[in-house]
């Protein structure tokens, strides 16, 4: 018998599941992560200075809205690839609700703009700083969902590290929000997708292996 299909049938066994408490672990994860993801962020590069005037602000709000459900629905799916036998794809799906969001938000906020300033809707002097810290700050929160995952029973490693990735990404764009000028929905969507994107792609490749029985 293949190693792939011994997992499989272990994982139908009603004793397959894991033995410790996958829900509280994520959820410690999830925690532990935030919190050293905006220690890290208020260390390297500060709160943003309009902080004040920026909680006055829908856009703002709208943002980290977006973020925030993001790090909810990927730790929930984060979660449910440990626990053998449990269906994922409606899970995973709903992980795409808050681009969705943004990119409603998006056609919006373009429709509505003049046509010679909805470029500027797309763009920030931040770029470079976002592409590269929110992967930065989605180190801590990996490492930590890595450790509760590695503590669960997941049967493909694969969609396991990108489950991974993907929490841990949104967790570091999260953070990242509070030090980022930039809250039109469009900037969001497509510079914060592209770092969450490198996010997920570089820990599937590096987690892969260790998500393994």
């Amino acid at each position: 018998m293949k190693t792939d299909d011994l997992i499989t049938l272990l994982a139908r066994q009603p004793d397959a599941l894991p033995k410790g408490r996958p829900l509280r672990d994520t959820a410690l994860a999830a925690f532990a992560g935030l919190l050293a993801a905006f220690v890290l962020m208020a260390a390297v590069l500060g709160p943003r200075p309009d902080v004040v005037d920026a909680l006055a602000a829908p856009l703002f709000w709208q943002k980290a809205g977006a973020l925030a459900l993001l790090v909810a629905l990927a730790t929930v799916a984060a979660h449910r690839v440990g626990l053998p036998g449990r269906p994922l794809r409606s899970t995973e799906r709903l992980r795409w609700a808050a681009p969705l969001w943004l990119a409603v938000a998006t056609v919006v906020t373009v429709v509505s703009a003049p046509a010679g300033e909805r470029l500027a809707l797309f763009h920030s002097p931040t770029i470079l700083v976002c592409l590269t810290m929110v992967p930065l700050l989605s180190v801590l929160p990996a490492a930590a969902m890595l450790w509760a995952l590695r503590r669960a029973a997941p049967t493909e490693p694969a969609r396991a590290a990108r489950a991974v990735g993907w929490a841990a990404g949104a967790i570091g764009a999260f953070a990242y929000a509070f030090h980022c000028q930039a809250d039109q929905p469009g900037y969001v969507l497509v510079w914060y997708g592209l770092a969450l994107v490198a996010t997920v792609t570089l820990t599937r490749a590096i987690a892969t292996r260790w998500l393994r029985w």
